[in-house]
């Protein structure tokens, strides 16, 4: 992984400084079952220790605001099986941050770069039927809508649930 800057904002690797920061955002209940489907952490336990030492070893995109270093969201690339290289994106902002931009600020800019400096031909990306905001950022993002992958998941709340898809290719220049 390679750093991204943006005019406010850095795209770098999760460091053991973050976990404070990311605990602002997985402790918020709405903001993890938006996110993942899951239930947030009532406190800095083992079981959340597990899950940084696990984010810090996933292909996660640390949003840092540059004025401040706070950290107040991430981006996950998976591993998307496509006839050509390609990812999923997954992301999540602390709700303090929300609609100022910064979610498509560094979105926008990491697909840029890595449609610039890497192989990859096409991201893709998903929401819960029932997450507007992400739904809204994705098709300002110019996501293209894909299909609707049905219980593609277990949602802590809503039990099974549907995941609304969508794609963005690399232009060719």
């Amino acid at each position: 992984m390679f750093e991204i800057e943006t005019e406010r904002l850095l795209l770098r690797k999760l460091l053991p400084k973050d976990k404070n920061d990311l605990f602002e955002i997985l402790s918020d209940e709405q903001t993890c079952l938006d996110d993942g489907g899951f239930h947030a952490f009532q406190a800095q336990d083992e079981a959340f220790y597990a899950l940084f030492a696990q984010m810090q070893s996933q292909r996660r995109y640390a949003i840092e605001l540059k004025d401040t270093h706070k950290l107040i969201g991430l981006i996950h690339l998976q591993d998307e099986e496509r006839a050509v290289p390609a990812y999923e994106l997954g992301f999540v902002l602390n709700p303090k941050f929300r609609r100022k931009g910064y979610a498509f600020e560094a979105i926008s800019g990491l697909i840029a770069a890595w449609f610039e400096q890497t192989d990859v031909q096409m991201f893709t990306a998903s929401h819960f039927p029932h997450n507007e905001a992400s739904k809204k950022l994705i098709q300002k993002l110019g996501f293209t809508y894909e299909g609707t992958e049905r219980k593609a998941m277990k949602h802590a709340a809503y039990g099974p649930i549907d995941l609304v898809c969508y794609y963005k290719e690399k232009e060719e220049r």
